[in-house]
């Protein structure tokens, strides 16, 4: 999902409150308590089938590719996108006389600390390291119970380089999926990989992304487990005044 597309969802849940001028402090309180108590951080939101999980991602730079160790660093926010049935609040709240006071109906959203709420516990797979979190953790939660958090983070992750500065590049792919749940608890989406906030390093060509899912059965689970991929084909500039 582009940078642009992720602050116009923002700017469309804020819209109306902005418009109205009559969303209060309390209005947006008793949204958030009316949604929270409704919903368990531990237990997955099911509704008769699995919780979608859309996955994107906004690439803004390749920090470094290691030849040697075969790794390559990144920054890039990670689009999580689901739905929470239970965050949903479209009732209106009632004083003691039995008058609106405040009303959550006028809130279209709130923000929240992440770990407040239910999340897809969705990871990367191949990381050198764990990844670094460089943005507040923090999640956008809408009236109907959608869910977006957009972690801006430093990956490291491994890649076969063997192929970098040959023409045709290396593809090396970051791996995604949830770290307990099957896709009977858990399905994935991907949303493609965006370049709109691409920063060009001149040591080295981005020469295209590719997305996908790839369902995978494992030795030890009776399940089938979705695990979304993000690829990124990169060679060696040979412009490039940088050594390796």
């Amino acid at each position: 999902m582009d940078r642009w597309l992720i602050a116009a969802v923002f700017c469309i849940l804020d819209f109306g409150n902005i418009a109205s001028a009559i969303e209060s402090k309390e209005d947006i309180w008793q949204a958030m308590r009316g949604a929270i108590s409704n919903s368990d951080p531990d237990i997955a939101p099911l509704h008769g089938g699995p919780v979608e999980v859309t996955l994107s991602m906004d690439l803004s730079k390749i920090r470094e590719v290691d030849t040697v160790r075969g790794e390559v660093e990144i920054i890039a926010m990670v689009h999580i996108l689901w739905k929470d049935h239970d965050l949903s609040w479209l009732s209106t709240m009632m004083n003691e006389s039995g008058s609106s006071q405040h009303s959550p109906d006028r809130v279209d959203s709130f923000r929240i600390a992440v770990k407040r709420l239910w999340s897809p516990d969705i990871v990367a797979y191949n990381p050198v390291m764990d990844p670094e979190l460089l943005s507040p953790p923090i999640a956008l939660v809408s009236v109907d119970g959608t869910v977006l958090y957009v972690p801006n983070l430093r990956i490291r992750f491994r890649c076969n380089l063997e192929d970098f500065e040959k023409p045709q590049g290396a593809n090396c792919t970051l791996i995604y999926g949830s770290w307990t749940h099957d896709g009977n608890k858990i399905s994935l989406k991907e949303n493609g990989i965006s370049l709109y906030d691409y920063e060009v390093d001149p040591r080295f060509d981005l020469l295209g992304t590719y997305t996908e899912v790839e369902v995978k059965h494992y030795a030890c689970c009776p399940g089938a487990y979705p695990l979304a991929k993000f690829t990124f084909n990169i060679k060696k500039n040979s412009r490039s005044i940088f050594s390796w």
